[in-house]
């Protein structure tokens, strides 16, 4: 009996540490991502679509990495405690030292999870002003080149306008 307590205790410890791991990896991955999120601003601001576009490759790619630890780090809190959903649900199983690290580490990733939702807000403020800059410039070039009533054909000739509406009798 004791020999399932030592080791039902060895199963808690080695789920803290990988809780901890998961969270110093998601710290580490969200640090990567507000790097990238300025980085393509700069080049947004650049404009260097051609280098945001590769950097958007990264983002989504690292975006999908965070998605696979959020739900790795979920299964970790439910195997400690079945009806666990939060860091919070845990942390009484947690010893002293480990719980201050996992709330460090969970207060450090909340704080850069903000700077990362502000920065692809501007990010997004930044392309979409972009987008409305050259879709006005499209449109007022489109203006320009359609051409007018009263202008010379491809063949050389004077084009006739279309008279205004009227009635077509059969007969002469």
């Amino acid at each position: 009996m004791r020999r399932q307590g030592v080791s039902g205790q060895k199963a808690r410890t080695d789920m803290i540490a990988r809780i901890i791991e998961n969270l110093s990896r998601q710290v580490k991955a969200a640090d990567l991502l507000r790097m990238l999120l300025e980085e393509e601003f700069a080049h947004l601001k650049g404009l260097s679509p051609q280098q945001v576009a590769g950097v958007e490759f990264s983002i989504q790619e690292l975006l999908r990495q965070l998605a696979a630890e959020r739900m790795s780090i979920r299964t970790a809190y439910r195997t400690l405690s079945p009806e666990a959903k939060r860091l919070t649900d845990v942390l009484p199983h947690f010893p002293k030292e480990e719980r201050e690290t996992a709330l460090a580490l969970f207060k450090t990733l909340d704080r850069l999870e903000q700077k990362c939702a502000k920065q692809a807000e501007n990010n997004y403020k930044m392309a979409l002003g972009l987008y409305d800059q050259n879709r006005s410039y499209l449109d007022f070039i489109q203006k320009k080149i359609t051409p007018k009533k009263n202008v010379y054909s491809a063949n050389g000739r004077f084009g006739a306008a279309a008279s205004n509406p009227a009635f077509l009798r059969g007969r002469y």
